[in-house]
């Protein structure tokens, strides 16, 4: 699913295999770094604003090239949601930029090769820590997992940005979905991709990762190809969580292990409105409402030009405190995934970082 000029990023990706560790995983610790929220000249106004983080398809990626510009337009009103909210950075090459030129903001547009759309996954996790795990799932190639993941090591290094923690354990970030208050839930797709651990020992390791009080491991959904948590579950408060609506067999486990993970959580259940369809290997996301990025003082939510779309923004609104976002995600989410996964954020210190780099 890559576009033909990826040479460079391959000779890259064999240099960082031979200087790589090969120990089970590895912290990098940064807590030199002063992690604060204050103002530094935001464009949004917003001292309390998160860094959004979208990464533009190619001109020269075959794999998209029919969806190219529906990709290009979802992003351009996305990032266009996001600005004076915010704040939003669009990664994109040189030869794909006239695209977005004169659609979005200039300041909005960063030069980087980064080899796919779903940046939310080989990103680093947790918007105040940013811990990088190894991006290798199971649903793609290895070839093609290395190839994705090291455009985006190569991009971040060059421009001097710092993990807050690191580790080669796998987990994709579509699978780590927190509340900004020590608070994670993933799937167990984790114990599936890293044998070596048992459920209590997964939590443990978790936690210390990165740096967070409470982890609950969930009964991923049946039939989704990533096992992603983020297509299940959203907090729309510090304290609140919202489930759709799962089978019969997975979901009094589900609620149980949030219950149980995170004492006194307030755990409520969105009616199921999914169409099940396929875009090539994946599943579509169309109609998952909990595919919703939330930051510090909104949420961004994914609609789909669907009768029950007033429903469910009526009900998120009736489950949250923050301020809720309508984002169009139709174009993109027959893909397999809308708002938040096509979003890496960052906040305090890490979110100034990339702003100022």
């Amino acid at each position: 699913m890559k576009n033909s000029m990826v040479f460079l990023t391959i000779l890259f990706s064999i240099i960082l295999s031979m200087t790589s560790c090969s120990k089970e995983e590895i912290i990098e610790d940064t807590n030199t770094k002063e992690m604060s929220n204050t103002s530094r000249g935001y464009k949004s106004g917003n001292s309390n604003a998160q860094a959004i983080v979208l990464a533009a398809p190619s001109v020269y990626n075959d794999y998209y090239a029919d969806v190219f510009q529906d990709i290009v337009d979802f992003q351009v009103d996305y990032a266009n949601k996001i600005d004076g909210r915010d704040e939003v950075i669009i990664l994109v090459d040189k030869e794909t930029r006239p695209y977005y030129a004169g659609r979005v903001p200039n300041y909005v547009l960063v030069d980087a090769i980064i080899e796919d759309i779903w940046i939310r996954d080989f990103s680093p996790v947790v918007a105040g820590k940013q811990v990088k795990f190894n991006y290798l799932p199971d649903y793609l190639t290895k070839a093609d997992a290395n190839l994705i993941d090291n455009s985006f090591e190569q991009w971040f290094s060059k421009v001097g940005m710092q993990y807050g923690g690191k580790s080669n354990l796998i987990l994709d970030g579509g699978n780590v979905v927190g509340n900004g208050a020590g608070k994670v839930i993933i799937t167990d797709r984790f114990l599936y991709d890293n044998p070596q651990f048992t459920k209590a020992q997964a939590k443990r390791k978790l936690k210390n990762l990165m740096g967070v009080t409470h982890i609950a491991i969930i009964k991923e959904s049946p039939g989704d190809a990533t096992g992603h948590s983020d297509g299940m579950v959203m907090w729309s408060d510090e304290n609140t969580i919202i489930l759709h609506d799962q089978p019969a067999s997975v979901k009094g486990k589900i609620i149980d292990e949030l219950k149980r993970s995170f004492p006194g959580v307030k755990v409520v259940v969105a009616p199921d409105f999914y169409i099940d369809e396929t875009w090539g290997d994946f599943s579509s996301a169309c109609n998952i409402y909990v595919n919703s990025l939330t930051t510090n003082d909104y949420i961004y939510v994914p609609t789909f030009n669907d009768p029950h779309d007033a429903q469910m923004l009526n009900f998120i609104k009736a489950n949250t405190s923050k301020t809720v976002v309508e984002v169009p995600a139709e174009k993109v989410c027959f893909m397999g995934g809308s708002v938040r996964c096509l979003s890496w954020q960052l906040d305090g210190q890490f979110a100034d970082d990339i702003l100022y780099e």
